[in-house]
């Protein structure tokens, strides 16, 4: 990814805007991200938004049973801790639920993408104020629509791992992750430590990277405010799980 170049300098011309078709756009988000961004900042969100999520949610039906141990491990694990913080829950209740959770996990992804999308423009799109960036709330969406492609790649990498690990040794969502989460036990790892992991998985900081570049580029920043925006996005987006984390204390 081209982020030593994260964008032109304040007051530099804007560069004519070249023409590319969109396999060209998928291809180009791996190497030159910002030319992606400079020549679709005024595109159709919806191209991309729906590609990514197509091929997200194929992949991910594709690796339904590659995906199972993990999901029956860390399923088990949180209704043991449903269980724990509400003793009025019986196990034949939660497992009432557990179908009906796998099934999210197959097909969900058509609704989830979209959804994430819409939430990760909007904080984009409110975040690329406080650092001064003119970024419409359309630039905001194809930005994040183009920074899904890693969890295409993410889903990849998962039908090629599982042809050679052992489904027994898919113990947790860290399982076939690609960061410091693969080196601890879901078991026994603190709460807040679990939701640090989980943001410092390569795919996730990847796409974030590309957000960063994207409002970067379009909003014509430069660097120091560009990575500013990029560690406050993730710091935003950490919230949740560190909120789900305390709730496990």
């Amino acid at each position: 990814m081209d982020a030593t170049n994260i964008s032109p300098e304040p007051g530099t011309p804007p560069s004519p805007v070249e023409k590319a078709s969109v396999w060209e756009d998928f291809l180009d988000i791996f190497y030159a991200p910002s030319k992606v961004f400079a020549r679709r900042a005024n595109g159709n969100f919806w191209i991309p938004l729906l590609l990514v999520t197509v091929l997200i949610a194929v992949l991910a039906y594709a690796n339904r049973n590659i995906m199972r141990p993990m999901f029956d491990a860390e399923f088990a694990r949180s209704t043991a801790a449903a269980m724990k913080a509400n003793p009025s829950l019986t196990a034949a209740q939660m497992e009432r639920g557990k179908a009906f959770a796998f099934d999210i996990a197959q097909y969900g992804s058509v609704v989830i993408v979209p959804l994430l999308v819409l939430f990760v423009g909007f904080v984009t799109w409110i975040g690329a104020r406080f650092v001064d960036a003119k970024l419409s709330w359309n630039a905001a969406l194809v930005v994040v629509a183009y920074s899904m492609v890693p969890r295409v790649v993410q889903q990849i990498f998962v039908s090629i791992e599982g042809l050679f690990v052992d489904p027994t040794s898919l113990t947790s969502r860290f399982s076939m992750g690609i960061g410091p989460g693969r080196f601890v036990d879901a078991s026994t790892v603190n709460p807040f430590v679990g939701a640090l992991c989980d943001r410092l998985d390569l795919f996730l900081l990847w796409g974030l990277v590309l957000i960063a570049i994207g409002v970067a580029t379009i909003g014509r920043l430069p660097k120091a405010k560009a990575w500013a925006f990029g560690i406050g996005l993730w710091v935003v987006t950490a919230l949740p799980g560190i909120w789900g984390a305390y709730r496990q204390l």
